[in-house]
């Protein structure tokens, strides 16, 4: 019996009743940006599958909100404003602007940061954020003193070199002026197409002239000093410690400059780290601690402190006598 409804009705998803309600789908887009529910949580919710969520987003554009980076206990532990200044000062560690960009007064920044950096939960989380970021990036202080250790004992000279060689009139015959095999052929066919007789051509010195060739010492021209150069080298062959030194170059109306670290700078931050300064300035205000001082410490203090005053050694062995004692 025919009752003018079709013998499959579909129903849309969710419809409990001969009339399907419309799908919400202001709704499921709220629920999709401002949210991080499953899509089939809101496809539960709404009636609709999951795969139609997707879709409608898709072509429509919708996106999902970042999901919030876990916090850690001591993060946890400030308020709201303060973990924005902490999150600030692990950017450059500046703590006036970190707190400028915590929402801080300009006016008073300078005094807040220090208050703020003060604060022993703030210290907490920010040597936490510290840890794990070097944990991530696999630092610690071995490593970096390792490396301040490298760059301070690396050879300058693999990268930039002063190469003294021979000056034209060296290995000249009768130290006259030398030229380059190259140079003897053109100068020979420029003075044949002057068409002049070759053999009034002056050979000078002959040929033969090479910059790998060393200084002759009993050159008159040079006095065996040779004449320099300088060589830069090239940087894409370079060992490990050398890479470290180097820290680039760059296009001077001079010519090209190669860029080190400094040297003595790193050497410093070395002897800072160590205790090598601390050290020696207790050693030099306090006579008596070579009292404390082991005999091979104390015999490598003496020397040194002996090398370093000729005066004093020459007064010594004037006491001490030839034999070394009194």
């Amino acid at each position: 019996m025919e009752t003018g409804q079709p013998q499959n009705p579909k129903q849309a998803p969710g419809a409990t009743g001969a009339e399907s309600q419309p799908t919400d789908w202001a709704g499921i887009q709220h629920g999709f940006t401002t949210t991080n529910e499953p899509l089939r949580e809101i496809g539960k919710r709404f009636g609709v599958t999951h795969a139609a969520i997707g879709k409608r987003a898709r072509k429509e554009g919708w996106t999902r909100p970042e999901k919030q980076k876990p916090v850690s206990i001591k993060m946890a532990a400030l308020d709201p404003r303060h973990q924005r200044f902490v999150q600030e000062y692990l950017v450059d560690l500046n703590g006036t602007q970190a707190a400028i960009r915590a929402g801080y007064s300009a006016n008073t920044a300078n005094e807040q940061a220090s208050r703020l950096l003060a604060n022993v939960k703030i210290q907490e989380a920010v040597e936490e954020a510290q840890r794990k970021l070097q944990d991530k990036l696999e630092i610690n202080a071995e490593r970096v003193i390792q490396k301040l250790a490298t760059i301070a004992m690396a050879d300058p000279r693999e990268l930039v070199q002063n190469k003294v060689s021979c000056c034209r009139f060296c290995y000249g015959a009768g130290h006259k002026y030398q030229r380059s095999d190259h140079e003897m052929d053109a100068d020979r066919e420029d003075w044949e197409r002057q068409g002049k007789d070759p053999q009034h051509f002056n050979e000078k010195g002959g040929a033969g002239f090479s910059l790998a060739l060393p200084p002759v010492e009993t050159c008159p021209h040079c006095a065996g000093d040779g004449v320099s150069r300088v060589v830069l080298k090239d940087t894409r062959d370079l060992s490990p410690a050398a890479r470290l030194l180097y820290c680039g170059a760059k296009q001077t109306k001079f010519g090209v400059e190669i860029q080190m670290h400094n040297q003595l700078d790193v050497l410093d931050k070395l002897c800072r780290h160590l205790g090598i300064y601390a050290t020696d300035n207790y050693q030099k205000s306090d006579p008596l601690s070579l009292r404390t001082m082991t005999d091979a410490e104390r015999a490598v203090r003496i020397e040194r402190m002996l090398a370093d005053n000729p005066a004093m050694l020459g007064a010594l062995n004037s006491v001490l006598g030839p034999g070394g004692e009194a």
